[in-house]
């Protein structure tokens, strides 16, 4: 295995959608916060009743999943070692690439303004000639063949049980693999990601928490491929 790829998908990382930016939670939260409503991320701790009659609202206004897998991947032993690349995919279709060297804040609010300004602007910091994170032109498919990807593995509840350690093996058996794993709390994969040709994995007969399932298949490929 050359590097993995990994593929946050469908991430419910937004700023809040035109249409709920006069509910008054999210008004009242932008207030407090010193910022506008088209400024500020969706979360639906904050704006749930703002959000009863958004589309696919259980899917979205979840940024505390992205923070918990982000700092899962950037501590990682694959990251340390240059062994992995993490892609952020999100629900409107976005494709964030976040740099080995970032170090994910701890605080879930420090985290929330980086990520604000990363959707306003495009990347954080907005001058530094080497940013921590910056959002990409194009689309899942055309950074899958831009990065030269031998084979995209999808972990979905409804693919094919395998055992963890089996799946690693398969993983690192290729040269230059992709996993896509979903970034958001329930409901199915966007059409855009069921789109991308992938074999489809289960590794537990049980739907489990997305950042179970990071970190127990990271831990498993960096033991099979013997990093370090």
């Amino acid at each position: 295995m050359d590097k993995l790829l990994l593929i946050l998908a469908d991430a419910g990382l937004e700023l809040v959608p035109p249409e709920i930016r006069k509910h008054p939670s999210v008004v009242n939260n932008a207030r407090r916060r010193g910022k506008k409503p088209e400024e500020i991320l969706l979360d639906v701790s904050l704006h749930y009743s703002a959000m009863k009659n958004l589309k696919d609202r259980w899917k979205r206004g979840r940024p505390d999943i992205v923070h918990v897998l982000l700092l899962l991947t950037q501590d990682s032993l694959l990251n340390k070692f240059r062994k992995l690349e993490t892609y952020i995919h999100t629900y409107q279709g976005k494709i964030i690439e976040v740099s080995p060297e970032t170090i994910v804040p701890r605080n879930y609010n420090r985290f929330l303004g980086l990520a604000e300004q990363l959707l306003l602007v495009g990347r954080v910091p907005p001058n530094a000639e080497k940013p921590l994170a910056t959002i990409l032109k194009g689309t899942l498919g055309e950074l899958i063949k831009e990065k030269g990807v031998t084979n995209v593995f999808r972990l979905d509840e409804n693919g094919v049980l395998i055992k963890p350690r089996e799946f690693a093996k398969i993983v690192i058996g290729e040269g230059r693999p992709a996993i896509i794993v979903g970034a958001f709390q329930r409901g199915d994969f966007s059409e855009e990601v069921r789109h991308i040709g992938a074999d489809v994995y289960s590794i537990f007969s049980e739907a489990l928490p997305v950042w179970s399932v990071v970190s127990h298949i990271m831990a498993l490929i960096t033991d099979e491929a013997g990093v370090p």
